[in-house]
């Protein structure tokens, strides 16, 4: 999963006062998710990435509150790593082009995807 062969890295603008608690990275990242049932997973990609949400561009109108297993898919030294979080919808909106944007909380983080989330931060 790829956009023109590779992840495009918008610029970090971490230092950005936004009124966020948690600073955002611009990131276009693949993405798979899917509900708690053996639903088909589905995918799209991160428009932007926090140590505690993302905003998910989709094919598809999630809605609020609605959970979704979510696996974010980050470039970590030569391997491509899984970050896998279970998320709640928190907001939802659409773009001009028909595509759906989702703000999403992550709910349960594990300590080894927290880890990788970290160090996917620290590169550069």
């Amino acid at each position: 999963m790829s956009n023109n062969g590779g992840w495009k890295r918008n610029g970090k603008d971490l230092g950005k006062p936004d009124g966020r608690h948690h600073p955002r990275a611009l990131l276009y990242l693949p993405v798979e998710y899917g509900g708690s049932g053996p639903k088909t997973l589905r995918l799209g990609h991160t428009t932007n990435l926090s140590s505690s949400g993302v905003m998910l561009t989709l094919r598809e109108r999630l809605r609020i509150g609605q959970r979704i297993n979510l696996s974010i898919f980050v470039s970590l030294g030569k391997d491509v790593e899984a970050i896998k979080v279970n998320s709640q919808v928190v907001w939802v909106g659409t773009d001009k082009d028909g595509s759906f944007r989702s703000g999403v909380k992550f709910i349960d983080l594990s300590v080894n995807d927290r880890k990788k989330l970290e160090e996917f931060f620290e590169k550069d």
